[in-house]
């Protein structure tokens, strides 16, 4: 291949006639990005026989995300995702997106994300009482299922003793699989060529049925929030937005908060108990954090070394390792010129282990962040909720989230990794761990 591609954009290395860097992708995908942050700001890659360009410095993301993001759609991956979760406010463009967020933004305002906390406490203190002490347990899964208890009763308190929520209650592992296998199947539409990832293969078959799974679970929540005009969770607020929303939109809406909801915050919480099994002291320090905050008090103010353990989590092990934009016109960004219609994409993971932004950048290292804040950092080098206005509506919601299971377990518990097993990251459809087996052990009054 040559050297550079359109309009002059440095061509990524190690590229194979027909194939492109299918090859090196599908031997590491996050690994095979990294090595790309040497070869430009804007680098070239092809899959098949397809365009990509990856953005590798901040200024050119900045410019995707904000300063010219009206010039861009969504792009391939919502492509794909787009016939299973619908058109949600992940996968919209334009007015539409505009008048979704709209309609969503009163259910994730701070004093509802106050409210929301009380619950995620609560059901996070109850479900990490009932772990098997000294019993091997597999986090990951844990995690996700945590994740669906946490999310449910926050979407739809109306549900409360119905079928609808005990189904969601009962099935926690089948909802949690059916959102592993629908993420999976997505991921692998986006990368492998339209004919192969149509191959009905038995993988394809599962992720089709997860997905039609998923949506009749959708569909039935929908229906009882109709039904339940009184209630005051997210999809209840949805609802009641002024000019309202069709069952379809809802439904869509839904589909897309489980998948964003659960599981991104999932595998930060699984790598975050990885960490903190490694780290019995950073542990401790959450131990006593919470002890000291108030009762419910799941906050970044409030915990603050909490936080900055999620912050560092959210750096070192970025779940999202790759997210894309479409040019909708020719555009200029940096000192090249990105094609209409043509795909973009960047990567939050390797951004965040740039040592001109994050000295050391393979240490996990909490206190990074009180010499050198967020706000400190040039646009776009830290991006873990994303940027513009696509940055995740829920980023309240999830801190939420994340703090009150984090502050449940260490209140309670001590982690012990399994041993002779080594943990390592695997980017399918996130980068998380390729298991988590753990045990843990109760902490001793005083």
């Amino acid at each position: 291949m040559d050297a550079t591609g359109a309009g002059g954009v440095p061509l990524a290395p190690g590229g194979v006639p027909l194939l492109g860097h299918l090859p090196g992708l599908a031997r590491g995908r996050a690994a095979f990005l990294q090595t790309l942050r040497g070869c430009g700001d804007v680098v070239e890659m092809r899959l098949g026989r397809r365009p990509f360009y990856v953005l590798n410095a901040p200024e050119a993301i900045h410019d995707v995300l904000v300063a010219q993001s009206g010039k861009f759609s969504k792009g391939m991956l919502f492509d794909q995702v787009r016939p299973y979760i619908g058109n949600g406010l992940a996968s919209s463009d334009g007015p539409f997106h505009l008048r979704q967020r709209r309609a969503m933004q009163p259910a994730f305002h701070r004093e509802r994300v106050a409210r929301y906390s009380r619950t995620f406490t609560e059901v996070a203190g109850d479900r990490v009482a009932d772990w098997p002490e000294g019993k091997v347990m597999a986090m990951g899964r844990e995690m996700r299922e945590l994740a669906v208890a946490m999310l449910v009763p926050a979407l739809f308190p109306f549900a409360e003793g119905s079928r609808t929520r005990r189904a969601v209650e009962d099935l926690g592992a089948r909802v949690s699989r059916d959102l592993d296998l629908l993420v999976r199947g997505v991921l692998r539409a986006t990368i492998l060529p339209p004919p192969l990832a149509a191959v009905p293969t038995p993988g394809r078959r599962r992720f089709l049925a997860s997905a039609a799974a998923l949506r009749r679970l959708a569909e039935q929540a929908v229906r009882q929030a109709r039904n339940s005009p009184e209630g005051d969770g997210v999809l209840a607020l949805m609802l009641a937005h002024e000019g309202g929303m069709s069952d379809e939109e809802a439904c869509d809406e839904v589909l897309t908060l489980l998948v964003a909801g659960v599981e991104t915050t999932a595998t930060t919480l699984s790598w975050a108990l990885y960490a903190l099994a490694r780290n019995p002291r950073m542990a401790d320090r959450i131990h006593d954090e919470a002890g000291a905050a108030e009762p419910g008090a799941v906050t970044p103010a409030a915990l603050p070394y909490t936080a900055r353990v999620v912050h560092e989590v959210l750096r070192l092990y970025q779940p999202l390792w790759f997210m894309g934009r479409r040019a909708l016109e020719t555009v200029r960004v940096g000192r090249y010129e990105i094609p209409r219609g043509a795909e973009v994409i960047y990567s939050a993971a390797t951004l965040h282990r740039d040592p001109a932004f994050f000295p050391d950048p393979l240490r996990f290292d909490p206190d990074r962040w009180l010499t050198r804040p967020e706000k400190s950092l040039p646009r776009a080098a830290y991006l873990p909720f994303g940027a513009g206005n696509r940055r995740c509506i829920g980023d309240g919601f999830a801190w939420a989230e994340m703090l009150a299971v984090l502050s449940a377990v260490t209140t309670r518990w001590h982690l012990h990794p399994a041993t002779g097993h080594r943990v390592r990251a695997v980017a399918d459809a996130q980068i998380h761990p390729d298991a988590l087996p753990m045990s843990v052990t109760a902490r001793t009054a005083g």
